[in-house]
Order: C-alpha cells, then structure tokens, then sequence
C-alpha cells in the first residue's frame, strides 16, 4: 500500500514537471537563493528561528521565501503558462482510440415452417483509431495563443510587483524596528535625565532651598518619563511581532536587528531629474507593465471572439476493426463477421446563425479593452504621483533631517545649562523641566524625521521598479 502510494505521488510529480512545449521557461525567476518550495527541480528554501543578529538582507530574503503574497503570485503566473500550453496545444492533431467489447446472446424461431431459425452467442469488439486536425481558422488560435501569452507576461509583471511590494514592506517594517528601538533608548534616557533633575531636587529640597512644590513637579515629571518608557517599549515589541510575521515567524519570535552604521545610515542619495524620473517609472515599472500586457490580452481576445463567428476546416481521419457474432443455423457452427475500415475527409464548419451570440461576444471583448485601457491610464496616474510624492519626500527630507538633528543637539546644550543654572541655585524648577521637555520633544522629532527620511529613500526606488533584493545584499 505504501509502495502503490510512492508510485502516485511520483507519477503526480511527473505529471506536474512535464513540459513539452517549454511555456514554464517563460515563469519568472523566484528572486531568494532557495525558491519557492514546490518550484521545479530547486531545493525548498528553509529558514529556522534565527539564530544571531539578522541584518536587512537576510530579513528580506526570509520574508520573501514566506511571504504568501509571492507565493500566490508565483503560482499564478505557473497558471497562466499552463493556459498559454493549452492554446498552443490547440495547433496540433487530436489523436484519440475508443475500444470496446461485448457479451451478446440471442435466438431467433418461428411459427412458419418456412422462416429460418438460428441462435447467435459470442463476444462482440470494436476498435477505432481516429484523428482530428484544424487546418484553417481564419486566426482564432493564433489569436488564443497570443492572448495566453500576454496575460502570461502580466502574471509575470504582476510576480515582480509582488516581490516589490514584499521588499518594500519588509524594509519598512525592520526601519520600523529599528525607529522604535531607538525610541526606547531615547526614553529611558529621558527617565535618566528626570531622575537626575529629581535627584537635584531632592539635594536643594534637603538644604531648604526650594520648596515641597518643586519636588512635585519633578516626580510628576519622572513618572511622566518612565510611562514614556513602558509606551515605547510595547511599540518596540508590535514592531518587532510584525517584521516577525513579515518573514513567516510567529509574532512572539525574538529578534535581533543589526543597526545601520552611522557613516552611512543617511548619506543623500544623487536624485536626477523629476521628468525623467517619472518617465523611467513609466516605462519599467512592473504594475505599469502588467497593465500593458492585460491590455493587449483584451485586444487578443477581440480577435478570438471575431474568429469564432467564421467558419473552420478540419482534417479527419481514422481507422476501424469491429468483430461480433453472427447467427447459427441449428447445429451449424457458430458463425462470425469482421469488418474494417477506413476514411481521410476534410469537415467544413460553417456558424451560419447563432442567435447573435457572436455579435454579442465581440462587444464584450471590445468593452473589456476599453475597460483595461482605462486600467491602465489610471496606473500610469497613480504610478507618476508616487514618483513625485516620492521625490519630493526625499528632496526635502535631508535638510529636514539636518535641522532635526540641529535641533537635538541644541536642546541637549540647552537642558545641560539649564540644569547647571538650577543647581547653582540661578533657574527655577519650571525652566529646568520646560529645557527638559524641549529635549525630550527633539530627540523624537529627530528619530521621527529620522524614520521618515529612510521610508521615503526607500518608497522612491519602489515607485521607481528599482527595488530588488541586490538593493539590500552586502549592504554595511
């Protein structure tokens, strides 16, 4: 029973990777080192917890093995050349055999002296070997081909918007991680810092300097940090639960990050020419892509409807053997008949009316183009407004991020003399926590405009089509 199961499973196997005429070379690359598991003649990609500090590369080469999203789209473009096999299959001959046997038994009498009486009693067979080729179809399977193997090229498109997509999301949800670690380390410093001014307080308070008032205010402001710290560290952790399940992990996984070097966590990327930004876009973007070849699938299927209005010319042939008793007179032995045979004709199909059903499938296929196209200019819109909110995002954000970090540095200069003026007795309680505040607001504006600034970076090279997995290999 085992041994009859193995022998399924590989004949299943057989059946899934035979490909005669080759359309699964035109299926699109798994971009991860180990594919898909399930793709042809490729050892399954396996990823267990991992192990030590992950950097940008592999996260997205994890997420990119298990995301379902490339999964699914990988899959549809193996559908889609399975479609496009079956169009061409359509040029070639349909051979097919039907054989068949019978058990016959029968006895014939009469009243009449005169009738003849006989029995017959035997098995009865028949074979028939018959062929069927369309010779001429003014165009419909040409058609149907060109057709398949324009939504092929979309499903093909579509696959490499899918891993875009899964790169984008993946390197935005490991910033993420990393914008919320630091959030946290920015917190707890806050909480250090409090606890120091609530320490100086304390000290003055002790010496009778200042009042119960000024030890108030500064608990309140400790309390204030350390619910900022208990904040950032759950932040911390859903970011981390959701770059977790972006790479097919349970959200409660631990991960470590490697953070990006400070020489090059925000260098200024070169940016060319809006216009030619956006005509590049235009013109490699694999949504944009997809849209063109579903279009010209609508125009193929145009043809397809129009062609099956007109008439066919088919090749017919076959060969025939049947054998079956005959009947027996009286004791006479029993008697059998073969015949054979065997025809080459040609069969002309004319669709002289078929209840408007043509006219109507053509108006259909011609409202479908119109439909795409539309698809495919409002791509084009929505492809060129995120090339240019993109760019935008990240003209503006270096110098945003520069008076951000202007920004920090101040405020910390400002809280340190601040805090100096307080102890020796110069500052009162409010401009020391109103200087410790400013300095807490800043460090989040920077690690905000911080985050902004890598999204946007990324979010260009996305609504570009230049994002790929080599963006983050052997990146520092």
């Amino acid at each position: 029973m085992v041994a009859t199961s193995l022998c399924l499973v590989a004949a299943d196997a057989r059946a899934e990777t035979f490909d005669p005429l080759r359309t699964g070379e035109a299926v699109p690359m798994v971009p991860v080192t180990a594919r898909i598991p399930g793709s042809v003649g490729v050892v399954p990609c396996e990823y267990g917890p991992p192990a030590s500090a992950m950097q940008l590369d592999e996260v997205v080469e994890r997420a990119l093995c298990r995301n379902p999203l490339t999964a699914r789209t990988w899959a549809n473009a193996q559908v889609q050349a399975a479609r496009l096999g079956q169009a061409q299959a359509a040029r070639l001959p349909t051979i097919s055999g039907v054989v068949s046997g019978s058990a016959n038994q029968a006895n014939t009498s009469s009243t009449s002296s005169l009738a003849s009486q006989g029995a017959y009693d035997g098995p009865a067979r028949a074979a028939e070997l018959s062929l069927d080729w369309v010779l001429l179809d003014f165009g419909a399977r040409r058609a149907e081909v060109r057709k398949a193997r324009e939504l092929l090229a979309a499903a093909d498109e579509s696959f490499n918007a899918a891993v875009l997509d899964v790169l984008y999301a993946t390197a935005r949800d490991y910033f993420a991680a990393l914008t919320a670690r630091a959030q946290v380390d920015a917190a707890r410093m806050a909480q250090a810092n409090a606890l120091q001014s609530l320490n100086a307080v304390r000290a003055r308070l002790a010496s009778g300097v200042v009042s119960i008032a000024d030890e108030l205010q500064a608990r309140t402001a400790h309390n204030e940090a350390t619910l900022r710290v208990v904040k950032a560290t759950n932040a911390l952790h859903e970011a981390e639960g959701t770059l977790a399940i972006d790479m097919g992990l349970q959200p409660d996984v631990p991960i470590h990050l490697v953070d990006i070097p400070e020489n090059v966590r925000d260098t200024r990327p070169p940016l060319e020419g809006i216009r030619l930004l956006i005509e590049q876009a235009l013109a490699t973007h694999p949504r944009l892509r997809a849209a063109r070849a579903e279009r010209n699938a609508t125009d193929a299927a145009v043809d397809v409807s129009r062609a099956q209005g007109l008439p066919s010319v088919h090749l017919e042939a076959g060969l025939s053997r049947s054998t079956r008793p005959g009947a027996s007179m009286g004791d006479d032995l029993p008697v059998t008949s073969t015949s054979r045979s065997n025809y080459v004709g040609v069969r002309v199909t004319i669709p002289f009316f078929d209840g408007f059903g043509t006219t109507y499938r053509i108006k259909e296929a011609r409202m479908q183009a119109e439909v795409q196209r539309a698809n495919l200019a409002e791509t084009e819109q929505q492809v060129a407004l995120n090339v240019w909110k993109s760019y935008e995002a990240v003209r503006s954000g270096a110098d945003t991020l520069e008076q951000a970090e202007a920004l920090q540095q101040n405020a910390a200069l400002a809280f340190d003399a601040t805090r100096a003026r307080y102890n020796a007795g110069i500052a009162n309680i409010v401009e020391l926590l109103r200087a410790q505040d400013v300095l807490v607001d800043a460090t989040q504006q920077r690690i905000s405009v911080q985050s902004d600034w890598r999204v946007a970076r990324l979010s260009l090279a996305a609504s570009l089509g230049k994002l790929d997995i080599s963006t983050f290999r052997n990146r520092p």
